[in-house]
């Protein structure tokens, strides 16, 4: 589902108004693939959430890989909440690549170990005027 809004929005150095058009759902990255987001030339990128770990069956998670082992925490719903790590490298940008995996996200240590990790985000473009 589609939204729009218009609104303001500051980071600790700039003010902007923005219209915002962003999409109700997390975009979920992989082992081995790159979050490249990319805005128009007049928006910048906000993110708005970014989870590492293994939230759920998905994307990058088949049901047989969990089997048996579904209900323990240690193997699937461990995660950790890195939106002030992906704040630091994109929000404010036109661009920015974060590869999975990052040592960054690694570092965070949201689930035992061995395990394939993986990214969900959602971000917006917003049009700025500062």
């Amino acid at each position: 589902m589609l939204y729009t809004d218009s609104n303001f929005y500051q980071f600790p150095f700039l003010v902007f108004y923005m219209s915002v058009c962003y999409l109700d759902k997390m975009l979920e990255f992989c082992l081995l693939e790159t979050f490249r987001p990319e805005c128009w030339r007049n928006e910048v990128i906000v993110m708005e959430e970014a989870i590492y770990g293994r939230r759920h069956i998905g994307k990058c998670i088949e049901p047989e890989e969990v089997e048996g082992v579904a209900d323990n925490p240690q193997y699937l719903g461990c995660h950790a909440d890195v939106l002030s790590l992906l704040d630091m490298k994109c929000s404010g940008k036109k661009q920015c690549e974060v590869h999975v995996p990052d040592a960054d996200l690694q570092r965070t240590k949201p689930c035992r170990k061995g395990l394939t990790l993986f990214l969900e985000v959602r971000y917006t473009c917003v049009e700025g005027i500062n």
